[in-house]
Protein backbone atom coordinates (compact mmCIF):
# COMPACT_ATOMS: atom_id res chain seq x y z
CA UNK A 1 0.00 0.00 0.00
CA UNK A 2 0.96 3.51 -0.68
CA UNK A 3 0.22 6.55 1.26
CA UNK A 4 -0.28 10.18 0.28
CA UNK A 5 2.92 12.06 0.65
CA UNK A 6 0.84 15.24 1.39
CA UNK A 7 -1.11 13.70 3.97
CA UNK A 8 1.11 10.42 5.33
CA UNK A 9 -1.98 9.04 7.46
CA UNK A 10 -4.61 8.07 4.42
CA UNK A 11 -3.48 5.85 1.46
CA UNK A 12 -2.55 7.06 -1.95
CA UNK A 13 -5.80 6.10 -4.58
CA UNK A 14 -5.93 4.82 -7.74
CA UNK A 15 -5.83 7.76 -10.18
CA UNK A 16 -5.10 5.77 -12.94
CA UNK A 17 -8.29 4.13 -13.51
CA UNK A 18 -9.88 7.95 -13.20
CA UNK A 19 -7.65 8.71 -16.09
CA UNK A 20 -8.14 5.81 -18.04
CA UNK A 21 -12.12 6.39 -17.96
CA UNK A 22 -11.39 10.72 -19.06
CA UNK A 23 -9.74 9.25 -21.71
CA UNK A 24 -12.22 6.71 -22.70
CA UNK A 25 -15.23 9.75 -22.58
CA UNK A 26 -13.06 11.85 -24.87
CA UNK A 27 -12.45 9.12 -27.38
CA UNK A 28 -16.24 8.22 -27.44
CA UNK A 29 -16.72 12.32 -27.03
CA UNK A 30 -14.87 12.98 -30.35
CA UNK A 31 -16.03 9.45 -31.76
CA UNK A 32 -19.96 11.15 -32.04
CA UNK A 33 -19.00 14.10 -32.94
CA UNK A 34 -17.13 13.16 -35.93
CA UNK A 35 -20.39 11.10 -36.69
CA UNK A 36 -22.47 13.70 -36.11
CA UNK A 37 -20.36 16.12 -38.71
CA UNK A 38 -19.88 13.20 -41.27
CA UNK A 39 -23.57 13.02 -40.89
CA UNK A 40 -24.65 16.70 -41.16
CA UNK A 41 -22.58 16.99 -44.47
CA UNK A 42 -23.51 14.25 -46.00
CA UNK A 43 -27.64 14.43 -45.76
CA UNK A 44 -27.90 17.50 -44.22
CA UNK A 45 -26.10 20.41 -45.97
CA UNK A 46 -28.06 22.26 -48.36
CA UNK A 47 -25.52 23.23 -50.88
CA UNK A 48 -26.04 26.82 -52.43
CA UNK A 49 -28.04 26.63 -56.18
CA UNK A 50 -25.98 26.85 -59.33
CA UNK A 51 -26.43 30.04 -60.59
CA UNK A 52 -23.41 30.20 -63.71
CA UNK A 53 -24.93 28.37 -67.32
CA UNK A 54 -21.99 26.90 -69.52
CA UNK A 55 -23.76 27.27 -72.71
CA UNK A 56 -24.30 31.03 -72.96
CA UNK A 57 -23.40 34.41 -70.75
CA UNK A 58 -26.27 35.14 -68.09
CA UNK A 59 -26.47 37.58 -65.43
CA UNK A 60 -25.70 35.04 -62.16
CA UNK A 61 -28.34 37.10 -60.41
CA UNK A 62 -31.30 36.47 -62.73
CA UNK A 63 -30.20 32.31 -62.44
CA UNK A 64 -30.54 32.81 -58.64
CA UNK A 65 -34.09 34.78 -59.03
CA UNK A 66 -35.63 31.71 -60.97
CA UNK A 67 -34.46 29.23 -57.96
CA UNK A 68 -35.39 31.87 -55.20
CA UNK A 69 -38.39 33.23 -56.68
CA UNK A 70 -39.97 32.02 -59.80
CA UNK A 71 -39.55 27.79 -59.45
CA UNK A 72 -37.23 25.98 -58.80
CA UNK A 73 -38.34 23.75 -61.82
CA UNK A 74 -38.01 26.17 -64.06
CA UNK A 75 -34.21 26.72 -62.27
CA UNK A 76 -33.58 22.69 -62.58
CA UNK A 77 -34.51 23.07 -66.36
CA UNK A 78 -32.61 25.67 -67.23
CA UNK A 79 -29.38 23.77 -65.62
CA UNK A 80 -30.42 20.70 -67.41
CA UNK A 81 -30.75 22.22 -70.75
CA UNK A 82 -27.53 24.03 -70.43
CA UNK A 83 -25.85 20.49 -69.50
CA UNK A 84 -27.25 19.20 -72.33
CA UNK A 85 -25.97 22.00 -74.75
CA UNK A 86 -22.49 22.01 -73.17
CA UNK A 87 -22.56 18.14 -73.91
CA UNK A 88 -23.73 18.12 -77.66
CA UNK A 89 -21.01 20.64 -78.12
CA UNK A 90 -18.83 18.29 -76.59
CA UNK A 91 -20.43 15.41 -79.02
CA UNK A 92 -20.14 17.85 -82.43
CA UNK A 93 -16.18 18.17 -81.56
CA UNK A 94 -16.13 14.52 -81.02
CA UNK A 95 -18.06 13.72 -84.90
CA UNK A 96 -15.79 16.85 -86.41
CA UNK A 97 -12.67 15.02 -85.33
CA UNK A 98 -14.08 11.77 -86.62
CA UNK A 99 -14.49 13.46 -89.84
CA UNK A 100 -11.77 15.28 -89.71
CA UNK A 101 -9.61 11.62 -89.44
CA UNK A 102 -11.87 9.88 -92.07
CA UNK A 103 -12.38 12.00 -94.56
CA UNK A 104 -13.87 8.92 -96.94
CA UNK A 105 -17.02 8.05 -94.48
CA UNK A 106 -18.77 11.93 -94.48
CA UNK A 107 -21.86 10.09 -96.17
CA UNK A 108 -22.21 8.69 -92.26
CA UNK A 109 -20.71 11.48 -90.03
CA UNK A 110 -22.08 14.55 -91.82
CA UNK A 111 -26.11 13.30 -91.12
CA UNK A 112 -24.75 13.07 -87.50
CA UNK A 113 -23.35 16.36 -87.40
CA UNK A 114 -26.52 18.19 -88.81
CA UNK A 115 -28.91 16.42 -86.80
CA UNK A 116 -26.82 17.32 -83.83
CA UNK A 117 -26.51 21.00 -84.72
CA UNK A 118 -30.28 21.27 -85.74
CA UNK A 119 -31.01 19.83 -82.22
CA UNK A 120 -28.30 22.13 -80.54
CA UNK A 121 -29.79 25.02 -82.00
CA UNK A 122 -33.64 24.17 -81.02
CA UNK A 123 -32.28 23.62 -77.30
CA UNK A 124 -30.49 26.74 -77.37
CA UNK A 125 -33.51 29.02 -78.99
CA UNK A 126 -35.63 27.99 -76.44
CA UNK A 127 -32.94 28.40 -73.19
CA UNK A 128 -32.60 31.75 -74.91
CA UNK A 129 -36.30 32.52 -74.82
CA UNK A 130 -36.97 31.41 -71.55
CA UNK A 131 -34.33 33.50 -70.30
CA UNK A 132 -35.63 37.11 -71.88
CA UNK A 133 -38.79 36.05 -70.87
CA UNK A 134 -37.39 35.58 -67.10
CA UNK A 135 -34.77 38.95 -67.14
CA UNK A 136 -37.81 41.12 -68.39
CA UNK A 137 -40.24 39.27 -65.49
CA UNK A 138 -36.78 40.11 -62.81
CA UNK A 139 -36.08 43.90 -64.07
CA UNK A 140 -40.37 44.27 -63.64
CA UNK A 141 -40.20 42.62 -60.10
CA UNK A 142 -37.14 45.04 -59.41
CA UNK A 143 -38.92 48.21 -60.21
CA UNK A 144 -42.55 47.02 -58.83
CA UNK A 145 -42.52 43.84 -56.56
CA UNK A 146 -46.24 43.33 -57.27
CA UNK A 147 -46.81 43.64 -60.76
CA UNK A 148 -43.61 41.56 -61.22
CA UNK A 149 -45.00 38.72 -58.72
CA UNK A 150 -47.93 39.00 -60.76
CA UNK A 151 -45.55 38.06 -63.88
CA UNK A 152 -44.14 35.70 -62.39
CA UNK A 153 -47.50 33.52 -61.15
CA UNK A 154 -48.56 34.15 -64.86
CA UNK A 155 -45.68 32.79 -66.52
CA UNK A 156 -43.90 30.45 -64.55
CA UNK A 157 -45.68 27.61 -65.24
CA UNK A 158 -45.42 27.99 -69.17
CA UNK A 159 -41.48 28.82 -68.77
CA UNK A 160 -41.20 25.70 -67.28
CA UNK A 161 -42.90 23.59 -69.39
CA UNK A 162 -41.36 25.40 -72.82
CA UNK A 163 -38.38 24.31 -71.03
CA UNK A 164 -39.32 20.45 -70.63
CA UNK A 165 -40.85 20.05 -73.64
CA UNK A 166 -37.38 21.18 -75.74
CA UNK A 167 -36.07 18.70 -73.39
CA UNK A 168 -38.40 15.78 -74.58
CA UNK A 169 -38.44 16.56 -77.92
CA UNK A 170 -34.81 15.67 -78.05
CA UNK A 171 -35.01 12.88 -75.50
CA UNK A 172 -33.99 10.19 -78.23
CA UNK A 173 -31.18 12.18 -79.32
CA UNK A 174 -30.10 13.04 -76.28
CA UNK A 175 -30.07 9.50 -74.94
CA UNK A 176 -28.06 8.27 -77.86
CA UNK A 177 -25.69 10.84 -76.50
CA UNK A 178 -25.54 10.07 -73.04
CA UNK A 179 -25.14 5.99 -73.78
CA UNK A 180 -21.57 6.79 -75.77
CA UNK A 181 -18.99 6.86 -73.01
CA UNK A 182 -16.91 8.86 -76.00
CA UNK A 183 -19.46 11.49 -76.46
CA UNK A 184 -20.43 12.43 -72.81
CA UNK A 185 -16.95 12.56 -71.30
Amino acid sequence: MRFNPRNPGKPMGNAGGAAGIVIALVLVLAVAAGGGYWAYNKYYKIEPPRTKLASMKVKEELVQFTYDRISRALHYNLLTIDDIVVMMDKELKRLQRIAKKFPDQKGIVDPQIEELTRSRERLATALKEVIAATEKIYVTWLVDHSRGTGQIKARKGTLTRKLADAIRGESVLIGRIRTNPDASS
